[in-house]
């Protein structure tokens, strides 16, 4: 079974989730060489006055990989850094991690 985990990036401004979207098209090939697979990347629709501009990704990991040690090996690779390229990091003003275990009914187990 594979552990899963949704990450939720809340992003300063509209222009900058449109940056991060088109970044996050690049990170998924570059996760998949360290073995995270990509399962979905969303955007939340924004109500009038919402200030809250978020990128959720379903992402993946082999039951016996520590999910930490995974992530910070694809963080600290020359893939990421070239998606990152030319991008304002304090554009993310926070990222969620939560790890989610399926249940006996889920069609992703």
């Amino acid at each position: 079974m594979s552990q899963y985990q949704l990450r939720v990036y809340t992003l300063r401004s509209p222009e900058a989730l449109v940056a991060y979207e088109n970044i996050w098209a690049e990170h998924i090939p570059g996760m998949a060489k360290h073995k995270i697979a990509t399962h979905g990347v969303w955007t939340v629709p924004t109500g009038p006055g919402s200030e809250t501009f978020q990128l959720y990704a379903l992402v993946s990991y082999r039951d016996a990989d520590d999910v930490q040690e995974r992530l910070g090996a694809y963080l600290s690779s020359p893939e990421f850094r070239a998606d990152m390229e030319g991008f304002d990091i304090s554009l993310i003003i926070g990222v969620a991690e939560s790890v989610l275990t399926p249940t006996a009914a889920s069609p992703l187990r």
